[in-house]
């Protein structure tokens, strides 16, 4: 049962009990059903991005409702979480439209207007991990290489890191997590129960309570 104070009015997770509806819920969401199966939550998260669909094949909205500020604008921590849902719901289908698109619009994307907009070029390590799970082998390299790159740098960061636990997880990609967990263990939190746990620092959230049953 997930902590009901944790939970955005999408039914998604935030990342504070103070958050109302956080930008990077379905992300943290994703990550929550990564450690662990939750059909509500799995069904929140679905009925999330069917609401921030566009009207364009493989654009999606930042959020189901807009806010006329410049948050309205997909965010790459967004397209990774939708990406991530497609591929644990073997969607493959969705994954290869949000594919074709980006390719179609040259690496950018512009949810407001789904034009080629070069000031809303989407983050190289969205980008591979969206073409690896459209089954671009190369983008699967350049993903690979994304990841271990994040985890061997920055020792005191922890979102990028998370973001890569994400996409090798998500992709099942074990020699990826072999070396960004030995990276891991050179940085002060040691593991990745402890990047978890200073990214999360509220000790009721739902994921830290994961944890602390592994």
């Amino acid at each position: 049962m997930i902590n009901k104070n944790y939970k955005s009015e999408y039914g998604l997770i935030n990342a504070k009990i103070a958050d109302i509806n956080a930008e990077n819920a379905p992300l943290w969401s994703v990550e929550y059903l990564l450690l662990e199966n939750n059909p509500a939550l799995f069904h929140s998260l679905e009925n999330y991005i069917r609401l921030c669909k566009t009207d364009t094949k493989g654009l999606y909205n930042q959020f189901p409702i807009r806010y006329h500020n410049k948050d309205d604008y997909t965010s790459p921590d967004q397209l990774i979480a939708f990406v991530a849902f497609f591929k644990m719901s073997n969607l493959n289908s969705e994954i290869k439209d949000i594919w074709k698109y980006l390719i179609n619009h040259i690496g950018t994307y512009d949810n407001l207007t789904a034009k080629t907009n070069w000031s809303r070029i989407m983050q190289p390590a969205a980008l591979a991990f969206v073409g690896a799970c459209a089954g671009s082998k190369w983008a699967k390299i350049a993903l690979s290489i994304s990841c271990v790159y994040s985890c061997a740098t920055k020792k005191n960061e922890t979102s990028g890191k998370l973001k890569a636990w994400v996409m090798f997880k998500t992709l099942n990609m074990k020699i990826t997590e072999f070396l960004c967990t030995y990276f891991i263990k050179k940085t002060p939190f040691k593991d990745w129960k402890g990047i978890f746990f200073e990214y999360f620092q509220e000790k009721e959230h739902p994921i830290r309570k994961i944890l602390d049953k592994k």
